[in-house]
This record gives C-alpha cells, structure tokens and sequence, in this order.
C-alpha cells in the first residue's frame, strides 16, 4: 500500500469570479483564468475558455448557442446591436446561475446554457425584452419543435425547470426578481414536460438471466488462465519486437518520446521480418498462441488484433466482482489491485477514481472490495499495458511509474492518442456490442428459460425487443453492475449498507433502485434444487415456494409487526383470513394470478403485488411506514445495524445532499424499536 499514492485531481468546479455581487458587469471583468491564476477571459468576449478547470468541454461560445438557434425560415440575426444585447443578456444570466450553483462541471453548465439560449433566441426574434425570459409560455413550444429529438427536448425541459425553480426560491434577490416565471410560463412547462419526459421510456439497466451471467463469468476464467499459461510465449514475441522497433527507428529516433514514422515502420518491418527468420523460437511461439485462441493468426498483426479483446475480458471480470462503472474501470492504475488487512485477514482490493461519491462530480480516489478471481484479469491486463510500453511509440517506456499509468492501456493509441484526464496515455476503448459476440457467441445465445426468467423478474411485464429467443443477448458493462447487485441481494449473503459502500451511491435510495426486486431474482449462490426448478418451471416453483412461506409463518405463534404483519395477526384472530390463504395450493395459485405475493426481505417479509418503490426487503427503515411490510422478530439487528450504518457515516462526513436522508432515518427506526421494546414488555 505504501507505493499507492493518491492522484491529485485533474477535474475542478466552474466557478463564477470571486467576491460575486453585481447584477450588470462591467465588459472588463475577469470571468476565467490560466493555472497560474492570470486572466483569461473577459465579460466582453463572447467565447470563454475554462480550459483551466476542464479536460474535455473547454469553450463556451455564446454567440454561436444563440446564433445556432435558427427559426424565420433559417435566417440568420439581421439586428446585430439587439443580437449583441441578446449574447450579453446570456452572460449576465450564466453567472447568476453559476453562483445559485455554487459551482458545477463544465459539461453541466455547458448544457444549461443550451436550454437558456433557445429561451432567449425566442425573445430575439419575436422584439421581447429578455427580462421576460420566463414569461412567454410560447417560448416552450418554440424549444421542443427546434430541439433535434424528442429526448432532447426532455433534457432541455429539464434543466429549465431547474432554472425556474431557483428563480422562484430567490425571489428576494434583486437579479431573480427581473426574471421570475410567470404562472402561465410555469403552468405549461410541467405541463410539456409530462409530453417529453427527460429521460426515455427504456426500463433500468437489465439484469442478465442467471445461466448467461455464470455462463460468461465462467469462460472468461478460463480464458484469461489460458492466456497466463502461455505468458512465456507471448513476453517473447513482445521482447522480439520491441528490438525489431529499437533498430527501425535508431538512424533518427526524436529526442523526445514520438509516435513512429511511415518511414521508421518501413524499416521495422524488414527487421521484424529477419528475426522471425533468424530466430525459430519466435515461429514456435506465434504457433502455440495461435493454437491455443491467443492470437487470430501466427503472425504478429494476428496478436495485435487479439490484444483488445483480452482487455475486454479482464474488464468484464473486474466489473462483475466489484460493480465499478465503465469509467471507474478505465481509471484503474497499474497498481491498483491491492490487499487491506482485516481481522478475517486478507482481503483483494481495487483502487480507482470515481466522480460519484460527491456533489458536481468531484473525483475521489477510493477502493472496492473484490474476489482473487481478478487477480487473473489484472496479471492479462498488466502483461499486455506493459507490452504496449515495450514495443509501441519509438522507444520504450522503462521508468514505469505505476500510479500513473492506466492497467487498460489503448494498444493503438497509447502513447500518441489524447490521454485519459488521471494519466499520461490513452486508455483502451471498449465497445462490447461489437466485441462481445465475437468472444461469447455461444455463452450469450438466448434460450426460452432465458426470457422467462427476466419475464418473471420484471413481473411479467414486456420483455425489451432488443431480447428474441435464438438471438444474442444484448450485453453491456453497466449490466453487470445491476446483475451483481441484484444476485448479491437475492442471496441474503450481503447486508445493503455494505452493497451502497460497495457500488459507491451517494445515497441509500439509488442502492434501492439498482436492488429493486431482487427477491425474484435466482439465488446463483444458493443449492442446486433452486436453480433446477427454474429450468423446470419457474413460475410454478415460485409461487410454490411463496404459499409454503406464508403458510408456514402464519401455522406458527411468530408475534407478527408491521402493517401488514398485523393486519395478517389480526385476520387470523377473529378467522377471517382471505379464501386463498385456507391451504398452500390454493395460494399457490393465488401467487400466480397476482393475486397475492409474499417474499422474505431484509426485516421479514413483504406483501406486495407490484414491484418495491420505497426500498421494502432492500432498505430496512424503508420498511417501517410501508403498508405491505412484515416485521418479524429478527428484524429488530437489522434495524439496529442499519442505524448504526447511517450514524457512523454522519460521523464520517456524510455528503450534504444524504444526511437529511441518514438523519431522517434514524428517527424512523428510534421511534419503531420503542414500540417493539414496548411490545416485547406487555408481552
């Protein structure tokens, strides 16, 4: 641990100018500076660089947003002076904004200021003052029918409404005033806004069936073990064409490291081609890497075209054991993976950079917990990382600082692409709808049990067209994200506040959302009988096991809480439970229809007909106001574990934005462990 050190942060807030006080700006006032803190844009200019504070949306050209905004038959401004007022007016409101913000991302303010410019285009061409900025509800018309797409239109509604809304909370200051909404302008945005909502009607990440997730995780195993069988050969090839490449490019090598020349490669490959002749154990090595799936061919261009698929392999392996997102993979240093110490000893870890864990996307360096089983993925991606350092560009990299060099290294454009924000190189780009099939067709082919499994996960809703027996499943990296979140909850191995630490949420409600469900979920870690009887017949096997549960809960003296818990006590008191509840088959059958459902959760049991929204079997204190919620005796250590989850991360420095939730919550469970306790005394 003692050689990883944390990277300084490539990403800062856009801020507005310091000491902020005036409504009107004078055209000589700073706006953006250089690194060293000297000016670098002026009010005045009507493009703003921020090249300081962004790697990858660096300008704001005001006058080309509003000018880009076409609509009397794509002509263009013809008063210029009002033009001008019109780009003025946008700077003015941009860092009004900006300071409402307290500071955001560029890309956010960049798209902010999209939305605002179609609003004050409106006002340009129909001679409106641009205080009446909100006003016009016509304004919202004119933006959903000159947006591109419908979603479109649903973002910029979107950040709209934001504006608005923080116009009317500071109505007391002086600028806000000017703009305020009228009430016809924010009738009609809510209104449009249901039209065009600002996110597709596309269900959540899905989950991938339980045969196909084992399936690929299953081979990709096997595969990288594969490969670092064969790490002798393949560290050969790599050596060998490193001196192919310090021969090619000696005659007039740059002093600086460069990419290499058509005329440099010429003459790497004549070297290339004589020390394949003069050396047979380059020939016995492209054989054998050939032979064994390594390599498209026995040649060096049939390794090469490999390589990305072999990173993409041990990314999907990362993924899948610790939940990290597409650019958390791509953040992993070299040394990134790891061992802690705990008192059940030692446990694998990856460190990277996320930009989740705090508000306007801040990077944090921070681990997650993992399995060994990555050790192969990060032996495959550090063999091929530290290959490409050897023999690409026109020298080798040999004074390896590990912490700033990415584990997924770009194999074309590593040392002359545009590089990752956290390191000196390009990292690889991965694109698994085109690489996928090539390296899982068989693993990925979907099977009738396939799309019943999902049907039943998703409640017998619709299952995406994008999903047809005999097809190819559709993957994705954020699939494995949801799918082990899920299969983790299902298998009651895992308690929630570790899976919201594990998948770094901000807040418990977005661990909710990814765990939604999950109780119909296969439990991959459990017995064998389980997952036969999906093969068999899923739908039955569940319902089966639904009406054994309650049946056997309420046969019992269980001293029953919550809502529904009481309610199903009281019933059974007075002898008027409902019909379907008089023996297992009939409620069986009940579960089936829809009728009724009842499924273990994190405190006991759940109700429910239709999908958790509140966290029920998820959240622990989610529970405690649901109506369809079963509160059984061990409920009260989940509660107690849950409250001391919350405390210690308020006691850590929770974000703003979760300690009202955190603070909330532990009132919640306070007030319902008195009753339990109450309960327990009269009792």
């Amino acid at each position: 641990m003692s050689k990883l050190m944390s990277r300084i942060s490539t990403v800062r807030e856009v801020c507005p100018p310091s000491e902020f006080t005036n409504i009107e700006f004078d055209e000589h006032t700073v706006v953006t500076f250089n690194k060293d803190g000297s000016p670098k844009s002026l009010f005045c200019d009507d493009i703003w660089d921020y090249s300081a504070t962004s790697s990858t949306i660096r300008l704001l050209n005001f006058r080309a947003k509003i000018e880009n905004v076409i609509f009397h038959n794509d002509t263009k401004v013809q008063n210029t002076a009002r033009l001008d007022n019109s780009i003025g007016f946008l700077k003015t409101l941009t860092l009004h904004w900006m300071v409402a913000l307290g500071g955001c991302s560029m890309s956010k303010l960049n798209g902010d200021v999209n939305a605002l410019s179609f609003l004050i285009r409106y006002c340009l061409d129909f001679g409106i003052p641009f205080k009446y900025i909100f006003s016009s509800p016509e304004a919202i018309d004119f933006l959903t029918c000159k947006a591109s797409t419908t979603k479109q239109a649903g973002l910029l509604l979107g950040k709209i409404q934001r504006v608005v809304d923080t116009a009317i909370a500071l109505r007391n200051n002086v600028f806000w005033q000017e703009v305020i909404p009228s009430v016809e302008f924010f009738e009609k945005l809510k209104r449009v806004r249901n039209k065009f909502p600002e996110t597709t009607e596309s269900v959540q990440t899905l989950l991938i069936p339980s045969e196909i997730y084992q399936s690929v995780l299953k081979k990709t195993i096997e595969d990288l073990d594969c490969f670092l069988k064969h790490e002798k050969a393949i560290k050969l090839v790599f050596s060998l064409r490193s001196i192919a490449r310090d021969k090619g490019v000696e005659p007039d090598r740059s002093l600086q490291a460069s990419p290499i020349t058509k005329t440099q490669s010429g003459r790497i490959q004549y070297y290339w081609k004589k020390l394949l002749r003069e050396n047979i154990d380059a020939s016995i090595a492209f054989e054998e890497l050939y032979k064994a799936g390594i390599s498209k061919s026995e040649s060096w261009v049939g390794l090469v075209e490999k390589l990305r698929g072999w990173q993409v392999r041990c990314a999907i392996l990362i993924s899948a054991f610790t939940g990290m997102r597409k650019s958390e993979l791509l953040a992993i240093p070299l040394n990134g993976l790891k061992t802690i110490s705990t008192e059940s000893g030692s446990i694998p870890v990856v460190w990277s950079t996320t930009t989740k864990l705090e508000p306007n996307g801040v990077p944090r360096f921070t681990k997650w917990v993992t399995s060994s089983a990555v050790e192969a993925a990060f032996k495959v991606a550090k063999i091929i990382t530290e290959g490409a350092l050897e023999w690409s560009g026109d020298r080798r990299i040999s004074d390896i600082q590990e912490k700033e060099i990415p584990l997924f290294l770009s194999i074309e454009h590593g040392l002359s692409g545009t590089p990752h924000p956290l390191f000196s190189y390009t990292t690889a780009s991965f694109c698994l709808k085109t690489i996928s099939e090539d390296l899982y067709k068989k693993e990925l082919f979907v099977t009738e049990n396939d799309i019943a499994e999902i049907s039943w996960f998703l409640y017998e809703e619709r299952v995406s067209s994008a999903i047809t027996q005999g097809m190819t499943w559709p993957l994705t990296f954020h699939q494995f994200r949801r799918s082990m979140t899920v299969y983790a909850a299902a298998s009651g191995m895992v308690s929630y506040p570790v899976l919201k630490a594990q998948l770094k949420h901000i807040s418990m409600v977005m661990t909710v959302y990814y765990s939604d469900s999950n109780s119909r979920a296969v439990n991959i870690l459990g017995n064998e009988k389980e997952v036969k009887a999906l093969r068999a017949e899923w739908s039955d096997a569940k319902a089966r096991a639904e009406a054994d549960e309650i049946h056997t809960l309420l046969k019992g003296d269980t001293l029953l809480e919550g809502m529904a818990g009481k309610k199903l006590s009281a019933q059974k008191h007075c002898n008027e439970l409902p019909l379907f509840l008089n023996n297992r088959e009939s409620t069986k059958q009940a579960v089936k229809k829809g009728k009724f459902r009842y499924r273990p959760t994190l405190v006991g049991g759940c109700v429910s007909v239709s999908a958790c929204n509140k966290g029920a079997g998820v959240l622990a204190s989610a529970c405690i106001s649901c109506e369809n919620a079963v509160f059984l005796p061990g409920s009260r250590a989940a509660l107690e574990q849950t409250k001391e989850f919350y405390e210690a991360q308020l006691k850590e420095g929770a974000p703003n934005r979760a300690r009202k939730e955190y603070e909330e919550n532990i009132k919640h469970i306070d007030r319902f462990l008195l009753r339990l306790v109450e309960k327990e005394v009269v009792t």
